[in-house]
């Protein structure tokens, strides 16, 4: 289909020589000489280039392109036509969103050229234009699959565990052994509900934000949950977890099953970077109206490079070539940080005195700003 070029142009000599020329190079052309006919059929009919004087009879060209806002039409290209030379007209025409000017009078071959170069350039962003389209449709796609398997994986994951958590509280397994394995399989299948959960929320975090429901929450019993969570692993593994905690409230107003999976994301980087023989904290104190929560190791600690970005999505670390088991690579921080958001309070990294780091998350204790912020 040929392009359209709407032509506003004044004097009918070069009006007519214009669109002659133009029609005669396989353009559609209209042409007009006032603002009010301008107006009138762009509205009927936007073009795809405009080549606009500047001098009309009822205005100027720049009333036209404040009118149209074309400035706004970044794919719209448009080229001023003038008489004049001076250096403040180009300006004033350029900061309107002007793509290029042709001063009077000019060459039809100087005409043929810049259109052609100008309708080039927007073929090429249109194309661009929709192969991005296309890949935001594909990625759309491949999310909202991956996110229905993950919701159709939760149900038999939830139900696993609470078949686990039936025989064990009723006792129906005795024999030590048995039992042992009994509480790694439901530990097992507790931290696979939670590093589902933090996918499903990270993907749903870009459309509706996290929602956290606050209440009353023991902060103690909230630090043994996630130290239990981890006994298991930390003894297969040859590591020590130390809970360490002063002065805290009885309650803390939180979500209690976000903040849970906050430690919990924040201990398994923590062992999963951790050596047999080491030991990792998690640590609690109260400090006036905010409570510091802190995981600490001494592994490796994290490069340089990617500090400024460790709670992006997939940037997270991993000294090994192997994903650690349970680990979730580059998903659990990142919704730690959209956490801290919902939960309005605050995370950062620090380097761990003598090696190792140390991820410090501050809840407000009542619901309330964390400090900072």
């Amino acid at each position: 289909m040929p392009r359209s070029i709407l032509l506003v142009e004044d004097d009918q000599v070069i009006q007519n020589l214009s669109k002659n020329a133009l029609e005669d190079a396989g353009f559609t052309v209209e042409a007009c000489g006032t603002v009010a006919e301008a107006l009138r059929l762009f509205a009927r009919r936007p073009p795809d280039l405009i080549l606009l004087d500047i001098g009309l009879p009822d205005g100027t060209g720049f009333d036209v392109c404040r009118q149209l806002g074309l400035g706004e039409k970044k794919n719209l290209p448009f080229i001023f036509l003038t008489a004049k030379g001076d250096i403040k007209t180009r300006l004033e025409g350029f900061k309107l969103g002007a793509h290029d000017y042709i001063q009077k009078p000019f060459a039809i071959e100087e005409l043929f050229a810049r259109v052609r170069v100008h309708l080039r350039l927007k073929q090429a962003h249109e194309e661009l234009a929709r192969r991005n389209s296309d890949l935001e449709i594909r990625d759309r796609l491949r999310q909202d699959l991956t996110d229905m398997i993950l919701h159709d994986l939760r149900t038999p994951v939830a139900s696993i565990k609470g078949t686990l958590e039936i025989v064990t509280s009723r006792g129906l397994i005795s024999e030590g052994d048995a039992a042992k394995f009994l509480r790694q399989a439901e530990s097992a299948a507790e931290f696979m509900l939670l590093m589902i959960n933090d996918l499903l929320d990270v993907s749903q975090a870009k459309q509706v934000g996290l929602r956290p429901e606050f209440s009353e929450t023991g902060v103690e019993a909230l630090l043994k949950k996630a130290a239990d969570l981890f006994e298991n692993r930390c003894r297969k593994r040859g590591l020590s977890l130390r809970v360490a905690y002063s002065g805290l409230p009885k309650t803390l107003r939180t979500d209690p099953g976000l903040l849970f999976r906050v430690l919990a994301n924040l201990l398994s980087n923590a062992i999963n970077v951790s050596t047999k023989g080491q030991e990792v904290i998690l640590s609690c104190e109260s400090a006036g109206n905010f409570v510091r929560f802190a995981v600490s190791d001494k592994g490796p600690g994290v490069p340089h490079a990617i500090k400024s970005r460790i709670f992006e999505k997939y940037a997270a670390f991993t000294p090994r070539k192997e994903v650690p088991e349970g680990q979730s690579r580059g998903i659990g921080l990142n919704f730690c940080r959209l956490a801290a958001q919902a939960l309005r309070g605050r995370i950062r990294l620090e380097d761990n005195p003598g090696g190792g780091s140390v991820f410090i998350f501050e809840a407000p204790a009542q619901g309330g700003a964390a400090p900072g912020r």
